[in-house]
């Protein structure tokens, strides 16, 4: 393993590293190291907030593998400032922080040749620790792969030290799946709530997969992207087009059923985060990504152009109405996108991709527009509307071919919405309404995916194929999951 040598010399005063002259409190620190993260834990640890503390230290750790810096482990902690300073120290046992941090970081990386590179990064009351290792010696190669996930690391840290906190995870995506095999990041934040509550996310991303899960006092989400069956992998263009029809969908179920608006915006930052930059790494050309077979573009139009995926939200729910405690304020929304390719030849191959979601919500509303709900143990208080929704959507598309020609191409979609309101007048059901929804639609998308449409003869080949583009180009959007059309 090669010794620890620091990227950045800095000289540290007694006056930069202590404080004394000025009645501020000293330092106490685990090691003498004159360095530049030293340096930036000096300085940040005056900070009052996690996002102060933490500001540019995992950029500063992952950094220093571009040029001889290795192995990292310090503490600084504030002493009070009675105590007499010195460069150091305050105090001759060193500060035991590390894992002790009310805000806590870890970022662990594995390299192709197995190699393990761990960061931890804590955050106390009185104190700052930071701690980096790797297992063996690392090449060239990976150290560069390591240093360029410095920016990314960073971008995930400041958002989930951030009030409030904001998930960032496309950095850490854009890892090189050549020379490291998976990149994992923990992150637990204590909240500025009364009561006291943390936020906290685990994120994974490998060859074949990306996930991340999140919790806190609002509620549960979690995305997973599974990236080693690129086969239906669309254009960027057309990955772009999907993911906006997404996070209208999110919108939409979220304002109809009154969800938390910090946790929507977290998810939708998440399932973002997983969903961009996929297939960056991957050679096209020709060869197919992790499918059977090789998809044709008339395939390719028929699809999402998305990696599949599943994807859910789950708000915690409350009882506000002590008079009638089961009913729940809630809201969980979930989906999920499923390709197959198979077949016993590309000329005889099947494609299939299904589409859905899911959305269940209740909540309280005034009886009177614009009234405020309070509601308590009085009968005066309960006037109100309590509202259950349950709505459902699908898209399905099937596609076969034979002797190398399209003989089956068709889209099915349905939409379903349930809005029940239950309306109280001084504590008394006095109504009980149901609306439901009902949306279906059958295609036969022969015709659509046909090279050219039939009866244009005079056309030149220039203009069928123009024609052909923009066919394809609507159909990649009319069969996008539509929860609300």
């Amino acid at each position: 393993m090669r010794a620890a040598a620091p990227s950045t010399i800095v000289k540290l005063s007694p006056q930069s590293l202590s404080a004394s002259a000025s009645g501020r409190p000293g330092l106490s620190w685990e090691s003498t190291a004159q360095d530049g993260v030293s340096a930036l834990m000096a300085a940040n640890v005056g900070a009052r907030s996690a996002a102060g503390r933490f500001s540019g230290l995992g950029a500063a750790l992952l950094s220093q593998f571009r040029g001889e810096g290795g192995n990292v482990s310090q503490s600084v902690q504030m002493a009070p400032a009675a105590m007499p300073a010195s460069p150091y120290g305050v105090a001759a046992a060193a500060p035991a922080l590390h894992g002790l941090g009310n805000d806590k970081i870890s970022l662990s990386i594995s390299t192709k040749s197995g190699v393990e590179v761990t960061l931890s990064l804590d955050n106390t009351d009185d104190g700052l620790a930071v701690r980096m290792s790797s297992s063996a010696d690392l090449s060239d190669a990976e150290r560069s792969a390591l240093a360029g996930l410095a920016d990314g690391f960073q971008e995930a840290i400041d958002g989930m030290t951030q009030d409030p906190p904001s998930v960032r995870l496309q950095g850490l995506t854009q890892f090189d799946p050549a020379v490291l095999a998976s990149v994992d990041l923990r992150a637990t934040i204590k909240l500025a709530s009364d009561p006291e509550a943390t936020q906290s996310l685990a994120f994974h991303a490998d060859g074949a997969q990306r996930k991340v899960s999140l919790s806190g006092p609002s509620g549960t989400a979690s995305v997973s992207v599974d990236t080693g069956n690129l086969s239906g992998l669309g254009s960027p263009e057309q990955q772009a087009r999907a993911l906006a029809s997404h996070l209208k969908q999110f919108d939409q179920a979220a304002s109809r059923g009154r969800a938390d608006a910090g946790l929507m915006t977290m998810f939708k930052e998440a399932f973002t985060g997983l969903n961009t930059n996929v297939g960056a790494a991957q050679t096209r050309g020709g060869v197919a990504t992790g499918g059977k077979w090789e998809l044709a573009a008339a395939d390719h139009a028929a699809l999402s152009g998305l990696a599949d995926f599943s994807a859910s939200v789950s708000q915690a729910s409350t009882a506000i109405n002590p008079m009638r405690p089961s009913e729940q304020d809630s809201f969980a929304y979930e989906l999920s996108q499923s390709t197959s390719v198979g077949g016993p030849s590309r000329g005889e191959r099947t494609v299939s991709q299904q589409q859905k979601s899911e959305l269940n919500a209740s909540f309280h509303t005034p009886s009177t527009p614009g009234a405020v709900l309070r509601l308590d143990h009085t009968e005066a208080s309960q006037n109100y509307d309590y509202h259950q929704i349950k709505d459902a959507a699908s898209s399905d598309v099937d596609l076969a071919y034979s002797d190398g020609h399209l003989v089956k191409a068709t889209l099915n979609q349905s939409a379903s919405q349930s809005a029940r309101v239950l309306s109280y007048v001084m504590g008394k059901l006095v109504s009980d309404m149901v609306t439901p929804g009902q949306q279906s639609l059958q295609r036969d998308l022969l015709a659509a995916l046909s090279p050219y449409l039939t009866g244009q003869t005079r056309l030149s080949d220039d203009q069928k194929d123009e024609q052909r583009q923009q066919s394809l180009s609507s159909l990649s959007e009319q069969v996008l999951l539509k929860s609300y059309p």
